[in-house]
């Protein structure tokens, strides 16, 4: 019989996908704070972060990307499509911590 710590645990399965979870989270709250700073910063402070923008934008997918952006009053520009994977990636963390607490659970 297993200790009460080991069936907490659950399986290899279990942490693998709490841990796919927690970076899936990490990124969509890293995208949602780019989307943040592109809307509000002034165009000197932007300039920073045209090399992170660039690297997001190559793991868009094609048929996301350029999807909703629009120019804000303060001279930035919503990110729609990053706005867009940052939900998604939430929702898949959502549904692998699901996934997780049921193999923990079984």
């Amino acid at each position: 019989m297993r200790s009460a710590p080991a069936r907490r645990q659950g399986s290899p399965a279990a942490a693998a996908l709490r841990v796919a979870g927690l970076a899936l989270s990490v990124a969509a709250w890293v995208l949602a704070l780019l989307v943040v700073a592109d809307a509000v910063l002034p165009a000197g402070a932007r300039t920073h972060l045209l090399g992170l923008n660039g690297a997001v934008t190559r793991l868009v997918p094609g048929a996301l990307s350029g999807l909703f952006v629009f120019q804000t009053p303060l001279g930035g520009a919503f990110r729609g499509d990053f706005a867009a994977l940052a939900i998604v990636l939430l929702v898949l963390d959502w549904i692998l911590s699901r996934a997780s607490a049921s193999l923990r659970r079984g």
